[in-house]
């Protein structure tokens, strides 16, 4: 689908999924590349030390081969060692026999020693591959190790030959390891600074990230926001077009209907009462009345409000609108039920306006279940700020397909409805500063819960 196509709000919701696709995309793409980087930092930095090792354990090996003789050799090599300690970084060599034992070192009171127990040294697996390890004691330190080979280098047969018969046959072949000891202090630190920055690369992103996700979320809430501000602009709209519709005609037709009305009582009375003429007279008047109560609704639901808010007893309220119509309740035998709640406070509102509201959900509830059955109404505080009034009835219910449209006006599933009498409890509420919610299922009668301020205040309809 062309991106020009979409609606605005839908090209819009569009483009902003696709941005933070995106943005996240190359957050993980950096956070990926920065922890690799680190990895790569740490084992380069291994590696050169290794490096180092591997170097220094050559240059041992080449410069003990000119040593002639077991005692000239380990003599050279114990001055090989003791030297090549003095090298940056390295903090003391040692050549030790398979067992551990010491044979040279770069500090010279640690020859005969044991470096290693057997046990330890079987653990190494040493081989011909330098290998490395920390180590924490006697300090911390990286320990590079491997077999140490100064005397018999591949080709030189013919010199271990000379070397044997030289030293009387003394075998000077027998294993041997080298241990040098780097200063980790610096390792350490590069490594430490690595990690800093890795983490400090990684709060970034996850700043951004974070910044991402709010962003998108709130984009979300705002365009929310800015629906349900269209479909109240244009419910006000409507109503404000059917304000001046019923303010242009509403007295052309009330004066009329009392004609009408008047005309209708005069031939009632002059009719026998069991005659045609008596009963077309009195659905005349009928009639007359419920087209006075449409243009009477029509007129409560379009013109601007005018609240005279004053302190309100909900629990007297609710009482009080239920007396009005207790005798219609009792002739279809539903009982009304009421608890009032001494503690809860008074709120500042429009009491007639309100009766009204709740003399309409009444009504409904009333036809709703038409006989028997229970209106349970029920008050109470929530959340400190707000009174919540649920009016609840044991009627039909209403279809899921119509709940989105019961407020809207002259929209009703009775053949004689109005349809303008939720819209008109509806406007009452908002004007109030609170709203209306409705939950039911078929078969199961409906609830209508309403919320009001504790304080409400004049709110302009128009505004």
């Amino acid at each position: 689908m062309s991106l020009m196509r979409l609606p605005k709000g839908s090209a819009a919701s569009w483009l902003s999924g696709v941005l933070a696709g995106l943005t996240l995309l190359l957050i993980g793409l950096f956070s990926v590349l920065i922890i690799r980087d680190y990895a790569r930092e740490n084992t380069a930095a291994r590696q050169n030390v290794e490096e180092k090792g591997s170097v220094l354990i050559r240059a041992l090996e080449s410069g003990t081969r000119a040593g002639m003789g077991m005692r000239m050799h380990q003599m050279q090599l114990q001055t090989l060692l003791e030297e090549m300690a003095l090298q940056p970084g390295v903090l003391w060599f040692a050549v030790t026999d398979d067992a551990g034992r010491i044979t040279a070192h770069s500090d010279p009171q640690q020859v005969g020693k044991t470096l290693y127990s057997e046990a330890v040294m079987r653990e190494l697996n040493i081989g011909e591959q330098e290998q490395w390890r920390r180590i924490a004691t006697p300090e911390p330190a990286l320990e590079i190790y491997r077999q140490f080979r100064p005397l018999y280098p591949a080709g030189r047969h013919h010199m271990r030959m000379m070397m044997s018969r030289h030293d009387g046959g003394v075998n000077n072949n027998a294993p041997q390891v080298i241990f040098i000891a780097f200063d980790a202090s610096e390792l350490d630190a590069t490594l430490a600074r690595e990690r800093r920055n890795m983490i400090i690369m990684l709060c970034a992103a996850g700043v951004v990230l974070f910044a991402t996700v709010s962003a998108l979320f709130w984009f979300r809430r705002y365009q929310r926001s800015y629906l349900l501000l269209q479909e109240a602009n244009k419910r006000k709209e409507k109503l404000t077009a059917l304000g001046h519709l019923a303010a242009g005609v509403a007295h052309e037709i009330r004066n009329p209907l009392s004609s009408i009305k008047g005309i209708a009582k005069y031939f009632a009375e002059r009719a026998p009462s069991d005659s045609e003429s008596h009963a077309l007279a009195q659905v005349m008047a009928k009639e007359a009345d419920r087209l006075n109560r449409v243009v009477s609704e029509l007129l409560e639901l379009v013109r601007p409000a005018h609240l005279s808010l004053q302190p309100v007893n909900v629990n007297a309220l609710i009482a009080h609108s239920l007396q009005l119509v207790s005798q219609d309740a009792k002739s279809r035998d539903i009982d009304l039920q009421f608890h009032a709640r001494p503690e809860l406070r008074q709120i500042q509102a429009d009491p007639d306006r309100l009766t009204q509201v709740l003399l309409n959900l009444y009504l409904n509830a009333i036809q709703a279940i038409d006989r028997d059955g229970t209106i349970t109404v029920d008050a109470s505080e929530c959340d400190g700020q707000r009174v919540k009034i649920t009016v609840s009835d044991s009627g039909k219910g209403i279809a899921p397909d119509q709940l989105e449209a019961i407020f809207t006006p002259y929209f009703t599933t009775k053949a004689d409805g109005t349809g303008l009498g939720l819209a008109v409890v509806q406007n009452i509420i908002e004007q109030h500063g609170g709203t209306v919610q409705v939950d039911s299922q078929p078969g199961d009668g409906a609830v209508f819960t309403l919320f009001l301020p504790l304080n409400a205040s004049q709110k302009d309809e128009q505004g």
